[in-house]
């Protein structure tokens, strides 16, 4: 659900460094990605999981794709996405097929929703690895409820088996919506009358994309509700969550700048969740440079005593295109988790191929 601080969130940037040729019908289409990285993390909590010290770790992902064309002109096809890490249980990332045609497109099985495709925020400016989303090796650990958001993200239903749809683009507007019945995955059913996770979850959302002259601007605002009755593992009542939010990126002259704010409502959870990120990025010939930062605030979190949490973080990040497909990276970044991680500042560097 939570947007957490995996290393699987960069392959959006990773994949970017492979150009992309166009897919020809009946054909299975193969991209590979693998990403060594280094880090150096010093926090004052390692009570969750926090990796406190040195590490190495990889990510590597196989992505499969096919799409074909019907005679009377419907587009289709699949994507599947293989995890290909050591000791990785959850062998694969999404599985999906796809409907295109005038009246929009239909996407049905393990993919993100209408929320993560239509959502626009601070993160999403061209922002590196080890940045605020996305602190890769250093696993700080955010999966408690009682952990302010590390991005402008709203709690979705990631990729729990659903049916999203997207209308066609008119006039750069685009609006789409997903519906999930449960947070199950694959051939994964869910048990129980009463899911101790999150259910009949409705993710919506609307979003612009246009350019003037030599200015680019994507602007994007998404909600999400779910029922999360039996959460706590017990049938309880009316235990409703809800999600909104809304953010913009501008682009100019090889600068990307961007922000995000999102609210959110746990209810037996936590009362009120407020975040904000903004972020820029610049892109010059091989390089990329870029700053971050995420202010979040939880409110009443009654799974811990009714306490309050506020978490801060900065990032700046480089990167080098040495080839197609070849990059290094470094960046850092240094923040305070309440209630997670705590004060922690962070070191990263890696590699990263993709065919």
């Amino acid at each position: 659900m939570k947007s957490l601080l995996l290393a699987s969130s960069a392959l959006v940037t990773a994949f970017a460094l492979t150009p992309t040729a166009k897919a020809e019908d009946g054909k299975i289409n193969l991209s590979v990605f693998t990403q060594f990285h280094a880090s150096a993390t010093d926090a004052d909590n390692t009570t969750l999981g926090t990796n406190n010290g040195h590490d190495f770790n990889t990510n590597s992902e196989i992505k499969l794709t096919a799409s074909n064309t019907a005679d009377n002109g419907l587009k289709y096809g699949l994507e599947i996405q293989l995890e290909a890490d050591q000791g990785n249980t959850n062998n694969t990332d999404e599985n999906y097929i796809w409907l295109e045609g005038d009246f929009g497109r239909v996407e049905l099985g393990d993919q993100d929703g209408a929320d993560d495709g239509l959502l626009v925020s601070g993160k999403d400016v061209g922002l590196l690895y080890g940045m605020i989303d996305n602190a890769t090796g250093s696993t700080l650990d955010t999966s408690s409820a009682s952990v302010a958001a590390t991005a402008a993200d709203i709690s979705d239903s990631s990729d729990a088996t659903k049916i999203t749809y997207y209308t066609p683009s008119f006039n750069g507007f685009k609006a789409g919506v997903s519906y999930a019945p449960d947070s199950s995955q694959g051939a994964e059913v869910a048990n129980r009358v009463v899911d101790t996770r999150a259910e009949q979850t409705v993710e919506a959302g609307l979003n612009y994309s246009g350019s003037f002259n030599d200015v680019s601007l994507e602007v994007g605002a998404s909600s999400v509700w779910s029922d999360h009755s039996g959460d706590a593992g017990t049938d309880q009542n009316d235990a409703q969550f809800f999600g909104a939010g809304i953010g913009f990126n501008v682009g100019y002259a090889g600068f990307t700048v961007g922000a995000g704010y999102t609210y959110q409502d746990g209810d037996d959870v936590y009362d009120d969740q407020n975040t904000v990120d903004a972020g820029i990025n610049y892109t010059t010939g091989p390089w990329q440079f870029a700053v971050a930062g995420v202010w979040s605030e939880t409110t009443n979190v009654t799974a811990s005593s009714g306490n309050d949490f506020e978490s801060t973080a900065v990032s700046a990040g480089i990167q080098y295109e040495v080839a197609p497909g070849l990059a290094v990276y470094g960046s850092a970044i240094a923040g305070d988790y309440e209630g997670g991680a705590e004060e922690f500042t962070s070191v990263q560097s890696g590699v990263l191929v993709s065919f």
